[in-house]
């Protein structure tokens, strides 16, 4: 049995799957049974069950996140009111906009670095798919912004109240802003860089991140446990869409082929 790994598809213009003889067609059952297809469907399904116990709350999923939310905060409190580590706050603000002196208003630093690397890269493979891998990241932070302006939930330092402008705290708006800001920014990279080795260390960086900054979020009181855990699933099953964009796909052949120029 050959292992499961990730290919891309030929991006050469006019290039697709090629039939294999002798081999036949699969149906959408079975289509719907491949990890590329199978996995985000389990992603979204987790994210809509906690989506309808938000809505639904009191629910058994408020009680969980005031459970591990007393507890996470009476660690990170134990150093006798001392703040609780600024780094972490350092790293949660990573997750949204930063304020430099002399602009007006935060830089949304996933937003520039999806950008920054998507037209570095369209540059580079000289190829549209890294702009159109952006366009679908952009497009994908707008569905979560309208799922938090639809849930209104409070946040757990909010006593009670929502967050200003209309938008609720599930899913987290600062964990969806890292998996598709930097997700897609690391997908991209992917798409530059073929070599197995370095394809490894850009998954394992970007998920070693992800789980910081989603730790850093419920250490400093910013969400609740269920809001980090809601956008991990919804914004994971939105990060295939992007990799299917720039022709990525989870193949269990054992070649992979590097990406051609395109565009």
């Amino acid at each position: 049995m050959t292992d499961a790994k990730i290919a891309d598809t030929g991006l050469g213009a006019g290039s697709g799957p090629a039939a294999e003889p002798g081999r036949p067609r699969t149906s959408r059952w079975q289509a719907l049974r491949q990890p590329e297809a199978l996995i985000p469907l389990i992603l979204v399904g987790v994210f809509l069950v906690m989506w309808v116990l938000v809505l639904a709350r009191p629910t058994f999923l408020t009680s969980f996140d005031l459970w591990a939310r007393n507890h996470i905060q009476n660690v990170s409190h134990a150093t006798q009111g001392k703040n609780r580590w600024p780094v972490f706050k350092k790293i949660a603000d990573l997750g949204g906009g930063v304020t430099v002196q002399g602009v007006p208003f935060q830089i949304q630093v996933p937003m520039v670095a999806m950008a920054v690397v998507g037209v570095g890269a369209a540059l580079v493979r000289r190829s549209w798919r890294p702009v159109l891998a952006m366009a679908a990241g952009y497009a994908a932070l707008l569905v979560v912004l309208f799922l938090k302006a639809v849930g209104d939930r409070p946040g757990p330092s909010m006593a009670g109240q929502a967050m200003s402008g209309g938008l609720g705290y599930f899913p987290s708006g600062h964990t969806g802003n890292t998996m598709l800001g930097y997700g897609t920014a690391a997908l991209i990279l992917a798409f530059v860089f073929t070599g197995h080795r370095m394809r490894i260390a850009i998954t394992v960086a970007m998920a070693l991140w992800a789980l910081t900054v989603g730790f850093s979020l419920v250490w400093m009181d910013f969400h609740w446990v269920s809001d980090v855990l809601g956008s991990y699933a919804l914004c994971g099953a939105m990060l295939f869409g992007v990799a299917r964009v720039l022709g990525f796909r989870i193949s269990a052949e054992k070649e992979t082929q590097s990406p051609s120029t395109d565009g």
